[in-house]
């Protein structure tokens, strides 16, 4: 395994002072499936207050924990005195750590077994529980119980399907089980942290949803019911949960906000479902359905606030495709505001949604593009706020008469003639405007 030079001083360091030291986790793992590798945590049988005089540089990290950051040649290395867990009473953190001499038994607290891999460059792999024959068959495999490495934490759950989305691997049967037996402990999972691990699941592999559907339900039960609402209709070939993650699989490009939007694009279907006298389905309405689940679900997961004044909308708005107009134009970036990037997103999920349409549901693919030209013609030819106009509020308020409130509203009827008549967005031109209106 390379290690670099940093980490061989810091292990030859451990073991000229009679400790062991190895390096331990994702490192390991990636480094034996020819990944990248990105940082290196070490373990250590020396106790934290040992490591700190073993080394000049030091972060006491964690010392509860047992974890000592190293600074070495401006690499921050971590490195964590073996140790046992028990009593996860809010079935996320141990009550009480307890260091421990061996190795085997700090490698048996964790999650997966392909995480459970040690290595040093003299002793070599230390693997105790076959992480590298579960990496050779590509298998997620909890170390131990599956249950008991759940309950104690229950973050570990969608871990399993983040890796297994990351890596392609499956998750084994009795680890899969075990998930969804103790799914219901996904509430302790704070939603920052489960939402994260959301973005990475979404980004590697949006179908992996699908298995997972039970760690989904406290937050996006409408999931569940999508994943059963068939869309007997010439523009659809898949139901709707397929149709939302092929969508988001179909992103021209992987942008965070745009796949979660796709995620909740069509949650509403399942609940304004009509079927009409031909056999076909309708799903009339289901636009702002879907647009007051996404509300709660930027609430709820407690998202920030560029999710909350972006994703409801790109929602709302991801159905509205048809030969572009002025009016169209205007109703989006001047009435609603969108800006460029927003414009760009709600194009990037129509794109996605288009392509996850049936072969027939994928002709309106073209007009989308048109309504892309026009966007890109029209948008630099007009102003789209009052910041962009030729005169500004004390020089509306002189030339009109107006004052307070009724400045705010002519500002805004100067900007609605101004944005159709961009010829007349100068001084003059609004100056005549407001003249002929006073008349």
């Amino acid at each position: 395994m390379y290690l670099p030079e940093q980490i061989k001083t810091i292990i030859h360091t451990y073991e000229e002072h009679g400790f062991e030291c190895f390096v331990v986790g994702g490192s390991v793992r990636d480094s034996l499936l020819e990944r990248p590798v990105s940082d290196y945590d070490l373990c250590t049988n020396a106790l934290p207050e040992q490591t700190m005089a073993l080394f000049g540089h030091t972060i006491p990290t964690g010392i509860r924990h047992g974890t000592v950051t190293i600074s070495i040649d401006s690499l921050l290395v971590e490195v964590t005195t073996y140790r046992i867990e028990s009593g996860y009473r809010d079935h996320r953190h141990p009550d009480t750590v307890r260091f421990v001499s061996d190795l085997v038994s700090d490698l048996a607290r964790r999650d997966f077994t392909i995480n459970a891999i040690a290595y040093s460059p003299r002793q070599g792999y230390i693997d105790p529980f076959e992480g590298r024959k579960d990496l050779a068959r590509q298998m997620i495999c909890a170390v131990g119980d599956p249950d008991r490495r759940f309950q104690e934490d229950a973050l570990r759950m969608v871990r399993a399907h983040r890796f297994a989305a990351q890596l392609g691997f499956d998750i084994e049967s009795e680890t899969f089980e075990a998930i969804e037996a103790n799914a219901h402990l996904i509430k302790y999972v704070a939603a920052e942290r489960l939402f994260g691990e959301w973005q990475k699941i979404l980004k590697a592999n949006p179908y992996q949803v699908r298995k997972m559907l039970s760690l989904f339900r406290p937050w996006l039960p409408e999931l569940t019911a999508c994943a059963f609402c068939e869309q007997n209709s010439v523009y659809h070939d898949k139901d709707v949960l397929d149709h939302t993650l092929c969508a988001i699989a179909s992103l021209p490009r992987y942008d965070d906000l745009c796949a979660f939007a796709l995620l909740l694009h069509d949650l509403g279907k399942p609940y304004v479902l009509i079927t009409g006298h031909d056999g076909k389905d309708h799903f009339k309405g289901h636009q702002e359905v879907s647009y007051e689940i996404a509300l709660r679900a930027c609430r709820d997961l407690k998202l920030s606030n560029e999710y909350k004044n972006t994703v409801p909308d790109l929602v709302r708005y991801h159905d509205e495709i048809a030969a572009p107009t002025l009016g169209w134009l205007h109703k989006f970036v001047v009435g609603l505001g969108f800006d460029k990037e927003k414009m760009h997103r709600l194009f990037m999920v129509q794109y996605g949604d288009i392509m996850a349409h049936s072969a027939k549901g994928q002709q309106r693919l073209a007009v989308l593009k048109e309504m892309i030209r026009f966007y890109e013609r029209e948008i630099e030819k007009r102003p789209v706020c009052v910041g962009q106009l030729a005169l500004n509020g004390k020089e509306v308020s002189r030339i009109a008469g107006v004052y307070g409130k009724e400045i705010g509203t002519t500002l805004k009827e100067l900007l609605d003639h101004a944005f159709y008549c961009p010829q007349d967005n100068t001084k003059e031109g609004l100056t005549h405007y407001l003249e002929k209106k006073r008349k």
